[in-house]
């Protein structure tokens, strides 16, 4: 009897394990921890003096949470997580499916924003994440957008992020992500400047400069697929975000900035 009692419990916590690894579930999880995120980000504009303890929680619990679903299961990583990206979770994909990132605005700053990431990588037969918070010396970032870069037998991702210091200043960057042996390089250095090489270029402007602008038509960094070819917006001295570029071409080693 006592052996039937047994195999019945063990039956249910596998039942349960079970139903915890599905996508469904998975999902649904995620997004109620994030909408912690949301209601303690409200109950701070009330005035809750609470609330700003329970933020940092809730962004600390969802990264966590994040992190974990997203190495424990390496499906994740196909994953459209429709209902995440509804409630403002930006989600971007590699082209070949082995590297995304997550990216979201945690409320926890006040006109400088503060921003938090998931990557998420596949190495051989393993997936695994890890949390970034800052690449650099503009702040905490939120990603834009991902592009993915084919030179021979390597493969670079390049990220597009964004950071606002303030309500007046911001600042726009370009990083260059790469899979090597089992684990993701983060310093990827094939961008030759004045000063050497380097992973990232970024830049700071007056936000005035482009706030009339549609965000469609803003200029930011890009990378033609076609040309091998990194866009980046040129600045004045005054700050202002010009309609004139930057061009870094790939020569076959390295991007070197060419004559526009």
């Amino acid at each position: 009897m006592k052996a039937l009692n047994l195999i019945v419990i063990l039956c249910f916590i596998t039942s349960v394990k079970l139903f915890a690894q599905t996508p469904q579930a998975i999902e649904a999880d995620l997004l109620k921890s994030f909408k912690k995120i949301e209601y303690w980000d409200e109950q701070q504009g009330k005035g809750n003096e609470n609330a700003g303890d329970s933020l940092i929680k809730a962004n600390d619990a969802f990264s966590n949470k994040l992190k974990r679903y997203t190495e424990t299961y390496p499906y994740t990583i196909n994953l459209p997580f429709n209902s995440l990206k509804k409630a403002q979770l930006d989600i971007f994909t590699s082209a070949d499916g082995l590297f995304r990132i997550y990216s979201w605005d945690t409320w926890t700053g006040g006109t400088m924003h503060i921003c938090a990431n998931v990557l998420q990588y596949k190495a051989g037969d393993k997936t695994k994440s890890s949390l970034m918070n800052n690449p650099g010396d503009g702040g905490a970032p939120f990603y834009s957008n991902l592009y993915t870069f084919k030179a021979g037998d390597k493969t670079y991702y390049f990220g597009i992020y964004g950071v606002i210091e303030s309500s007046r200043y911001a600042g726009t960057g370009i990083r260059l992500f790469a899979i090597q042996n089992g684990v993701l390089n983060n310093d990827v250095k094939i961008i030759k400047t004045q000063s050497g090489f380097h992973n990232e270029i970024f830049y700071e402007y007056d936000f005035g400069s482009v706030v009339d602008l549609p965000f469609e038509k803003r200029p930011t960094i890009t990378f033609d697929q076609r040309t091998q070819t990194i866009r980046i917006p040129l600045v004045n001295a005054k700050g202002q975000v010009t309609a004139k570029f930057i061009n870094y071409k790939f020569n076959g080693q390295y991007f070197e900035k060419i004559k526009s």
